[in-house]
């Protein structure tokens, strides 16, 4: 496993070595015979080379030992664990719960690495999905303001103001509901890809020191916006975005196959009413 995934992994692996009760004995335990691995004792219960360099989130050297640091912290785990066995804090509701869902997690992540290490992408798959994010991501990029309010007919005022030689800075940084008005609206660079399609295609529509001439209308409200520069972008080399396609390829794998346990599985909702 690679040390950062079995670092992010860390948390659940040792809540579960803590309380898992039918992993080691809670009870005085019968005689163990050590074997090379095992690195020390804790009232019968083994700590071996394996669960240090496990802990640690390391590769396992045969016959090298495990950093004594750590071994000291399992040992101290170990003590709690099994005091907390010995209160009955494993057989709490809460708990068991806990538990469960370290576990449920544990194993979906198992399940996804393990489905993204085995996936093999074709030149032919990687190119067409490569061509696709640029011309989703567009070859144009635009500078541009905005006013963001929460009307149309507040929009349209502030249009005629402007119509009346208002400047739109100003209006932005007094009327503005966006964190960019005391910017003066200025919202920088950004390409089509970049912004919600109704606002994309209002900036497309503009010319260089044109504004909207009707308020436009996204989710976030109503907005009057002025385009001042647009520039051409080139296209990064395929080699240099490389992986972030692969992972764009990985993750719609994952969306299917999710999908696939999903068509394939009973999934009941017992509480909820029946559907007319």
């Amino acid at each position: 496993m690679h040390p950062k995934i079995a670092a992010s992994l860390l948390a659940p692996v040792l809540a579960l070595a803590l309380l898992a009760g039918c992993d080691r004995p809670d009870s005085a335990p019968a005689a163990v015979v050590p074997d090379v691995d095992t690195l020390a004792l804790v009232n019968g219960v083994p700590i071996t080379r394996s669960d240090v360099f496990a802990y640690a989130g390391l590769e396992a050297a045969p016959g090298m030992p495990g950093p004594e640091n750590v071994l000291e912290e399992l040992i101290r785990l170990e003590l709690l664990r099994q005091e907390a066995l010995a209160q009955g804090i494993d057989r709490e509701e809460d708990t068991r719960l806990i538990l469960r869902n370290i576990e449920m997690n544990l194993l979906a992540s198992q399940v996804i690495e393990r489905r993204t290490e085995a996936m093999r992408f074709s030149e032919a798959e990687i190119q067409a999905e490569y061509e696709a994010q640029i011309a989703a991501y567009g070859s144009t990029e635009f500078r541009a303001r905005h006013i963001l309010v929460d009307g149309e007919v507040a929009a349209a005022e502030l249009i005629v103001a402007l119509d009346g030689g208002a400047d739109f800075a100003e209006l932005a940084a007094t009327h503005s509901l966006d964190d960019s008005g005391p910017d003066g609206g200025d919202l920088g660079w950004f390409t089509s890809g970049q912004m919600i399609p109704s606002f994309t295609d209002a900036v497309t529509a503009l010319e260089p020191g044109t504004y909207t001439a009707q308020p436009v209308e996204t989710r976030y409200g109503w907005h009057v916006i002025l385009l001042e520069e647009r520039r051409p972008i080139e296209a990064p080399p395929l080699a240099s975005v490389r992986p972030q396609v692969e992972e764009v390829l990985q993750a719609r794998a994952l969306r299917a196959y999710m999908d696939e346990l999903r068509a394939a599985a009973q999934i009941e909702f017992p509480l909820r009413p029946e559907q007319p």
